[in-house]
């Protein structure tokens, strides 16, 4: 077996490709009213499909500027998801797919000194002669697709805004005075409303970047830590599905029926 050069999709993944047969059984993550709404969307499910990229957690010196550190676990988070994400879309170009939908990023890393990041989705084509001009991924389920496309959005791709920052004080004040009456940290504040702000924006620079015109955050994760009580870490991520408007259409509808009536004609 030929060892892998890191380019390209891993072996494990092209194998799951040589198995794919368009008329074979078909895998799916989606729920089952996902699938459902896939289909009156005009999709056709094909097959799960994964991305993932294990990386070595970097250790850098105690002399190293809390800063720095945080900065480099930023750069981390952001290259890890946008890899999965990557190998995730090719193997669902690799079945002639249209689209992924339903994408759920996770992370673990099960001793500190490594971190895995994978993407999982379901991979669907279009079922009608008009399809869409590049491969779209998404975290939305089949039935908010299809009434996004009925209000005349269509789904782009998945958008990341990642910003780690650390602020110190100057003075090495110590942050938390044990036993002190209830008191606002205003540099851990500070931060806090800093760094989801910069977040914020990388999520709209990215929506910016693939040529839409909006984009539904679905997740905004954040951590705040204090780095030797005289500094002061913490990172945000915002995640969602860059959107794009293709025609002027009706409004979405804004509610489902609970029950399928089965007197349909």
């Amino acid at each position: 077996m030929r060892r892998w050069d890191g380019h390209g999709l891993p072996p494990g993944a092209e194998a799951r490709l040589d198995r794919f047969s368009p008329s074979g059984p078909k895998t799916s993550l989606l729920s089952v009213p996902g699938a459902v709404g896939a289909e009156i969307a005009g999709f056709t499910p094909l097959g799960e499909v994964m991305g993932c990229v294990v990386h070595q957690v970097g250790f850098a010196e105690a002399t190293v500027w809390a800063a720095d550190r945080i900065k480099v676990l930023a750069d981390l988070l952001r290259q890890g998801y946008a890899t999965a994400l990557d190998r995730l879309a090719e193997e669902a170009a690799g079945m002639g797919a249209d689209g992924v939908l339903g994408i759920e990023l996770k992370t673990s890393s099960p001793d500190g000194e490594i971190q895995e990041y994978v993407a999982l989705g379901t991979a669907v084509r279009a079922a009608t002669r008009q399809r869409p001009g590049r491969l779209f991924t998404t975290h939305l389920p089949g039935p908010d697709v299809g009434k996004l496309m009925q209000a005349g959005w269509v789904p782009a791709r998945i958008a990341i805004g990642v910003c780690g920052r650390a602020f110190t004080d100057p003075w090495e004040q110590p942050l938390v005075m044990r036993g002190w009456d209830n008191t606002e940290i205003r540099m851990a504040t500070e931060l806090a409303t800093a760094v989801r702000s910069a977040a914020r924006a990388e999520f709209a620079r990215e929506i910016g970047g693939c040529g839409a015109d909006g984009g539904i955050v679905s997740d905004v994760s954040f951590r705040l830590w204090p780095v030797h009580d005289v500094a002061v870490a913490a990172i945000a991520t915002v995640t969602g599905t860059a959107i794009a408007r293709f025609h002027e259409g009706p409004a979405a509808p804004t509610r489902a029926l609970k029950i399928l009536p089965l007197n349909r004609s």
